[in-house]
């Protein structure tokens, strides 16, 4: 049942052409092994990436060597690799979890480049899109960052979105096959576990169908996003200009429209425009000027025509 789902899922989301040769993240957990052990059924050419963190002492060998010996026993390639995970933390300033997503998503599009493969596949599935969606929603978002995770990013692709962690469960039970458990997945520290092991679950007490209920609002956010974005983009055409390394907004054009501020907010916000800015930036008088290390904006009047516009000079 599982299998086909996922075979249902990759053929509807176009996400590996038949016999592919795709790379599994594989940390050793139970998602991770039953993604490999999945797409090996489905006949795809599969290689094992491995990242040792080293940030559980004995434990982060203990799912290095595990996964070492299940690629032996399948007959799996296996590629491992090791991170001082908490050194490029501090040297960069950032916290474990970001960097050892920034570590791994690098190396494994390096091992992409090196082997050839045609895509990247990672175990997410579908609770841990529900935690996501959740997440962006209390740390505040837009309407995409609610959509939670699409099937394929780039060569990032996620054939077990469609499924649950239950049916994983129940998949490597029916067909015997070990796994390792990250002691830290059990734990409340991390904001991600809090949500899963906490809010979740008094989600589920209010309303004992939420888990059912998430999928379907996430569908219908993304149906509201693709709407949005295409009004963002019809808007776009009207009153934005880009010529080399800069851009013209027509901002006495741009204030008439509907959700002016959100307009220009998703048209700028590559120059990491704080959002409490935009508002300021599109009701500036003529000679105001703003300035960060992305770029210089300077509200002018047209010479010709004689409305307002923004012109952004990339830095």
């Amino acid at each position: 049942m599982l299998l086909k789902k996922v075979e249902t899922y990759i053929a509807q989301h176009q996400l590996l052409l038949p016999q592919a040769t795709v790379l599994v993240a594989c940390s050793g957990g139970a998602d991770s092994v039953a993604l490999l052990h999945v797409l090996m059924q489905l006949g795809y050419t599969c290689v094992a990436l491995h990242c040792n963190f080293h940030l559980r002492q004995e434990e982060s060998n203990r799912d290095q060597a595990f996964v070492e010996s299940l690629c032996k026993t399948w007959n799996c390639a296996c590629h491992v690799t090791h991170f001082d995970t908490q050194h490029y933390a501090k040297n960069h300033k950032i916290g474990i979890e970001l960097a050892a997503r920034e570590l791994r998503y690098t190396w494994f599009e390096e091992q992409r480049q090196a082997t050839g493969a045609q895509a990247i596949a990672v175990a997410h599935h579908q609770d841990d899109n529900i935690e996501t969606s959740l997440l962006h929603l209390i740390r505040g978002t837009g309407i995409q960052g609610l959509t939670g995770m699409k099937p394929q990013n780039g060569y990032i692709i996620r054939p077990f979105l469609g499924i649950t962690r239950a049916d994983i469960e129940q998949y490597l039970q029916d067909n015997g096959t070990a796994y390792v458990t990250d002691s830290t997945n059990l734990q409340t520290d991390y904001t991600r576990n809090k949500i899963r092991h906490q809010l979740i679950p008094l989600l589920q007490e209010i309303n004992p169908s939420f888990c059912q209920v998430m999928p379907t609002n996430i569908q219908n956010f993304r149906a509201t996003e693709r709407i949005y974005a295409r009004y963002v983009a019809q808007q776009k055409k009207i009153w934005y200009q880009e010529k080399e390394d800069e851009i013209i907004i027509n901002l006495t054009g741009l204030k008439e429209q509907l959700e002016a501020e959100t307009l220009l907010f998703e048209w700028i916000k590559d120059f990491k425009i704080h959002p409490a800015e935009v508002g300021k930036i599109l009701h500036a008088q003529t000679g105001k000027r703003f300035e960060n290390k992305h770029c210089i904006m300077q509200v002018k009047r047209s010479p010709v025509k004689g409305y307002k516009m923004l012109i952004i000079t990339k830095l």
